[in-house]
Parts: C-alpha cells; structure tokens; sequence
C-alpha cells in the first residue's frame, strides 16, 4: 500500500514540477535556518558539559548591596581563601582562579596575552587533560603551562616543553617562566578558558602587597568541593563572620556577605539579559539571551511562512486532482486513505527539503561561524540530537502544513466532483488568511529593517557630548613612558593636544556612592589630567573652572555634569560639599553632559576628579577626524621606536560605540533578511493562488473579453481580491513594526534615537507595491492577453 503512495506521489511531483522546486527549495531554506538555531542554541546548552563529576563542586560568590540593590558577584577577597584553608574542614579541596594581562617577550618581538593564576587543585576539580609534559612541578616557582592554541601560534613545528618565555608585568619587571605543560584545547563553550597558565603563587610578583592581608584589592575566582553538599550552609555562615573584618578594611567596595553557587549554574547566569545574572565573573561567559533568542525567532518566522506557502501552493495544485479524487472515492477509496495519500506526499516532498537543509547547512555554517564567533559544528557521529532535529522538523511540518490540505480537498463529495459541479475557491478564507500573515510578517520585517537603518545612520552622526571622532588613546604603563612619548608626538603638526587620565570615559570608570545634606546617588567616576584633558575630549566646562595644574585640586575638588546637578538637586552647584565614600570634596566646576554610556544608556551622574600625572594609565590625543587614522600610523611607528620591547596597546575613542554600530548593523541585517526571504515566499504562495484564480475564472475572463472588456478592466477584476488583501497585511505589519521600533527597540535598546517618521512606511508600501505588482501584473495581464476563444474551446 505504501509503495503505491509512493508511487503516485513522484507521479504528482513530476507533473506539477514548478510547484514542487518551490515548495523543496522554500522549506528546504527555512529548515536550514531552523538547524542553524538549534546548532547555536545546543552550542550554548551544552556549556561546560566538558566537565563531569561537579555536582559537589560550587564557586563562591560574594553578595553587594548596590544603589539599595542586592547583587551577587563571582568573586570574592583573596584573603578570603586563606581563611578557608587554614580554618575550614568541609572543604575537600579549594582552587583558586584570577587572571590580569601581561606582555609575553619571544625573541625579540612581545605581545600581549592573558595570564591566568590558579592552584593546582583545578586540574583535579575539572577536566583539564594535558598533551604533552606533566604538573609535576607546577606549584614550583616560574612554572608554565600553555595551551595547544598558544603552543601552534608560538612555537609552530616545535616542541614547547623546556622553552622559556619572558613576561613583563605592568609594573615593568621582566620574569622568565619555563614551559612545563601543554593543555589540550578546551571547548569553546567551556566556563574555563587559558592560554597561560601558572601557579597561583607566582601572582605576588605582580602585587605590590602581602598576599594575606586584608587590604589586599585583588578580587579572586574561587571554587570549592565540599565533603557533604550539605555543609553550604555551615561554611557560609562561618565565612559571613568576616565580613566586617573586610568592610573595615576595603569600605570603597563593601561585602554584604557569601553565597555558594553550583558549577552547574555557571553557564546559566553569566548573560546579562537574563535573571540570574552573577557581576564580576571571570570566566568565560555564555550568553544566552538575544543571541539565542533572536536567531530562534527568525528561523520561526522563516518556517511558518513557509508553512503558510506550502498549504498554499498545496491547495493550488490539488484543483488539478479533483477528477482523480472523485474517481477513487466512486471506486471504494476511504477518505482516511485520501488524508493518508496527501500526508504521504507532503511527508516525502518535506524529506526531500530535509536533505537539501543539510546542504544549505554546509554553505551557510561558515557564514554563521564567523557572526558568531564559535564553532557550530554538528558531531554527525555523536550528537544524536542533531539527527532527531532534522527529522522531526520535517515530519512536523509536513503535518502542519500538509493536514489542512489534505482534509480539505478529500472532503469533496465526488458525485458534485465528476459533474463538475465543485471547485477550489480563492476566496477560501483560511488561504486568505494565510496570504495575509505571509505579508504582515512581511511588511513587519521591512519597517524595522528601515527603522533601523536610520537608527545606524544616526549612530554614525550622533552628538556624544564629546570629540568621539576626533580622539586616538594610548595606554602607558609608566610615567617615563608618558613623558617620552608625549614629547615625541607633539611635534607631529596633525596632532592638535594631549591629555592624561587614570579612567578614560566611556571605558573604565567605576561608580562611587555620592551624598549631600539632602541626597544621594550613586555615580560614574574617573580621574582625570585636568584641563588638558577636557579640552582635548573636546568637553565642555559650562560652570565653574578646570582644574588647577598645581596639583591643589588632587584632594580636595571636583567637577560633576549637568545630570549629577539635576539629580541632586542643587541651584547653586559651585562650592558645594558632597561625601564621595566618607571623604569629602568641594564642586569647583560643572560641564556639559556626554554619553559615558554610548546610546544604550541615559547619561548617568558623573564626578571628575583631579590625578596626579604620575598615575596617568591613559594618553588621549586629538586630531581632525579626517587625519585621525594617520595620526594613529604615527602613533604606532612613533611608539615602536621608542618602546621597541613592549606592544603599542591603542585603540579609537570611536571604537567605543563600534560594538553599538555593529549589533544594529546585524539587527538591520537580520530584519532585510528576514524581510527579503519572507517577501520572496509570500510572492511565490501570491503567485500561485493568483494562477488558481485564472485557472478557475478562465470561462469567465474569456467571456469578458468577447463582451467587449479591456486588457486593464480584466487585470483590475482579477487582482481586487489580493490587492484588499494585501492593504490589509500592510497595516497589521506596519503597526506592528511600530509597536516593536518604538515600544520595545527604542526604549530597551536605545535610549537615544532618531524620529523615524512617515519613510519606513511609505517605503514599505512602495516595496511590497513594486514587488506584487510585477507577480500579479505579469501573470494577470498575461491572462488577460489570451485569445478568448481559447479559454472558450475548452468548454
């Protein structure tokens, strides 16, 4: 019996070829893009499942109280841990985790690398298999372990065990470590990622005090394996007893408490659009919000409307099955055999989609890899997931798409079917139903593909308070470096100033806690080089003065921006006292707000405070926006060949809002995308209900025409219908274009954004105009073009 559905099936798709590479290539499209966020989705699902045996292992986090909000942060003091090991026996074993940057010297070139400190209880606690060498002379001094990323970069075709590597600390002191071990690489979806790895000892030759005391600042990742899961609650109110031993001596960053968090959770807290997050972590994050979100919504899009064009399509050409139906129910077929037939059809048309998805897969998998960042690669041969995925999309969606159909045409009475006296209508309204979702979803994706193109245009153009674009910063990491490489650049005509900062704006400061008589807020912070520095960010003093160079402001003053004076509500901001963390300090200036958070953010309340040229960690240089790149060639070569042994570390101002220009530009993308294959789906399912409209009003159009009617009366009668139908998407997926730009994107997303006005819509009207009308204007006007007594012979 199968093999007789079978059968017919190919025997239907043959003769109705055009519908069929249709429906193969649309579903087949869509179901690539569904196997590409189930890849990515599985890719994140799977974090840390390179570990086993953890379920008695936790990190510990500390607990803060911020701006009245309790926050949890995956770090906690380092003195901290050597109160667990001297004082607490639940422990089976604790290991200790941190990183900071460091210059690696190789011959004669450097480069900057992260070094990670841990104890060597970690390749214990983790799967953490070694390639070559062993640990057993990690916990010696100058001991290395590198990975095999590290290992291909630096020492390609050679074995790294016994080599020496010299790194340079900030503190300038050059160290040679000695390669012990190589790591075999880590999945990339693994919390736990080094590429340097030493004992965590060696960090005090980056520490300028006591590992032990407790006014260390260092912030430190801590794992710990508890004997019995059910000692947490003991240990954390044994650790809790010392939280006012650490407030007392660390008050700018006070503790609330400690909590125990299962590695088990890592993965599922480190995103932070999604509940749970966990501040400070220094581990590899997994986000797993938008980014898995969003691809997912896409695909679904992509599927339904090509469910939507597959029923379609599928009611389109069964008209031309009616006698067939009709005979094989006056021979004895079973209507339930008629279901089974079409579901059999759709079943195999939705494998035949399924086989050329995988070859979508394939060109499209490096395209994916490298948007992303990661390896989406599906392990054929071990992720059974992936095998079930691709089957059940298909089989779902042949019975989603196909039922309909199927019931439908087989409910047809077949004494009305073989007196000709029953035909498909296409004024169905489940298909018109269909027909007007497809466009909605359409014209949706079009308004905020617009939407956000002005919004990257904006971004480019945008008024940030300050010189964005005028900017180049160079990290220094002394003040032998800063006054060298300042006399040297200043020669150079192009370069208009120069400024110092400890903080740079927009990337580093930190928040402080601000008070009055009368109010309190908390703050965005940073040390500054005084006047040089304002005007060179090309910020402007508004109230007030700058900053004395003599140094008397260090301690005493400070200037804060408009929003810092709205806030606290102060008429008369200048000489005014406010207590920034007990110590207190004198307003001597007010300057105009800029964007420390680029366009995502409000401006926050900012306070400047005066440093000391011997702590600047930061050179800003301005140039005309056109000569910028120029001034930054100048920069590097200037700074090779007066620091030849350590690496130029410089970046753009404007590449601070780079990560914002860019996540639009992908939301822009995906929006044309999503708009493009949607349009493209929807005309095929419009142009094959409009040939079932000509089919089944083709006696009538040849009529017509022996009547007298026009070439144009003809097309305007045929094309009505779809033109109401295609009014009627334009409105639902304008407004909910609106909804989603100006209710969810421009005031979750985008705090600052342009007006979009009447042209997104307007130019997706004309799009979905020009588009349909080149599908329903050919088709019908080659219809009507027809010679009617060729439609009439027929008959």
């Amino acid at each position: 019996m199968f093999s007789n559905y079978l059968k017919i099936a190919l025997r239907v798709f043959w003769h109705n070829k055009f519908y069929v590479i249709l429906n193969i290539i649309g579903l087949g499209f869509a179901i690539s893009c569904c196997i590409l966020s189930y890849l990515n989705y599985n890719y994140r699902e799977n974090f840390d499942l390179n570990h086993d045996q953890t379920q008695d292992i936790y990190r510990l986090n500390t607990s803060r109280l911020v701006d009245g909000n309790q926050q949890i942060w995956g770090v906690v003091p380092q003195p901290i841990t050597d109160v667990m090991k001297s004082e607490m026996a639940p422990f089976k074993r604790i290991a200790r985790f941190s990183k900071t940057s460091t210059v690696v010297k190789i011959g004669e070139q450097t480069f900057d690398e992260q070094i990670h400190y841990a104890d060597k209880s970690l390749f214990e606690l983790f799967n953490l298999p070694l390639k070559y060498g062993n640990l057993a002379d990690f916990d010696q001094s100058k001991q290395l372990v590198i990975s095999e990323t590290f290992a291909a970069k630096y020492f390609s075709k050679q074995m790294p065990i016994g080599k020496s590597i010299i790194m340079i600390g900030s503190d300038g002191i050059s160290n040679e470590y000695t390669i012990s071990a190589v790591s075999k690489n880590i999945p990339g979806n693994s919390s736990i990622q080094f590429d340097l790895l030493t004992s965590f000892e060696n960090s005090s030759v980056y520490s300028d005090q006591r590992l032990d005391g407790w006014k260390n600042p260092n912030l430190i990742t801590t794992f710990v394996q508890l004997n019995n899961t059910n000692d947490a609650r003991s240990v954390i109110s044994t650790l809790n007893h010392y939280v006012a031993i650490y407030n007392q001596n660390r008050s700018e960053w006070p503790i609330k408490g400690f909590t125990l968090q299962p590695f088990s959770e890592l993965a599922q807290s480190s995103d932070i659009d999604m509940s749970g997050y966990v501040y400070g972590s220094q581990l590899t994050a997994n986000p797993r919000g938008v980014l898995v979100i969003v691809p997912a919504i896409m695909s679904l899009f992509i599927l339904l409307i090509t469910c939507f064009n597959f029923t379609n399509i599928s009611i389109a050409f069964a008209s031309k099955r009616l006698k067939e139906i009709g005979i094989r129910k006056v021979m004895g077929g079973m209507r339930r055999q008629l279901i089974f037939q079409f579901l059999t059809e759709n079943i195999v048309l939705c494998i035949f989609s399924a086989l050329l998805a995988l070859l979508f897969v394939t060109l499209l998998l490096p395209a994916a890899n490298q948007l992303t960042g990661l390896d989406l690669s599906p392990d054929y041969a071990r992720d059974y997931g992936f095998w079930l995925f691709l089957f059940s999309i298909p089989l779902v969606c042949a019975i989603l798409s196909g039922l309909y159909p199927a019931v439908y045409v087989s409910s047809f009475q077949p004494v009305l079917i073989l007196k000709g006296k029953t035909a498909l209508s296409t004024s169905n309204r489940f298909t018109r139903f269909l027909l007007i979702a497809q466009f909605s979803l359409s014209c949706f994706a079009l308004v905020v593909g617009i939407v956000l193109s002005q919004n990257a245009s904006f971004q480019q153009e945008a008024d940030f308070g300050y010189a964005i674009h005028e900017v180049s910063v160079v990290a220094i990491n002394s003040p032998q470096e800063y006054q060298v490489f300042k006399e040297a650049i200043l020669q150079y005509p192009e370069i208009k100033s120069v400024g110092g900062t400890v903080e740079q704006i927009g990337d580093g400061t930190y928040t402080q806690t601000a008070k009055t008589e009368k109010n309190e807020i908390s703050t965005q912070v940073a040390r500054i080089g005084g006047e040089a520095y304002l005007n060179t960010m090309g910020i402007d003093l508004i109230q007030g003065r700058s900053f004395y160079n003599t140094g008397a402001d260090v301690d005493a003053s400070i200037i804060v921006n408009e929003t810092f004076v709205r806030r606290m509500q102060l008429k008369q901001p200048i000489n005014q006292q406010v207590t920034l963390d007990s110590t207190q300090y004198t307003i001597v200036g007010v300057v105009r707000d800029y964007k420390e958070y680029g366009l995502h953010g409000l401006v926050p309340p900012c306070v400047l405070h005066m440093a000391k040229p011997e702590d600047f960690k930061f050179m800003v240089i301005r140039a005309d926006r056109d000569k910028l790149l120029e001034v930054t060639k100048f920069l590097k070569s200037t700074w090779s060949k007066l620091m030849p042994i350590t690496p130029y570390r410089g970046y753009l101002q404007s590449d601070l809002i780079e990560k914002e220009i860019r996540m639009t530009e992908a939301f822009k993308a995906i929006a044309f995308f999503l708009a493009m294959i949607t349009l493209l789906l929807s005309a095929s399912g419009l142009f094959a209900q409009i040939s079932l409209s000509i089919d089944k009003r083709s006696k009538e159009i040849g009529v017509r025409k022996v009547l007298g009617a026009s070439i144009m009366q003809i097309v305007g009668l045929v094309s009505r219908e779809f033109a109401r139908i295609l009014l009627i998407a334009f409105i639902i997926g304008s407004a909910l274009g609106y909804l989603f730009t100006n209710k969810f994107i421009f005031q979750v997303i985008y705090q600052y954004h342009p007006v979009a006005g009447p042209l997104p819509y307007i130019g997706t009207l004309l799009i979905v105009v020009l588009c349909c009308s080149a599908i329903i204007g050919t088709r019908v006007f080659r219809a009507a073009r027809t010679n009617p007594v060729d439609r009439l012979r027929s008959e």
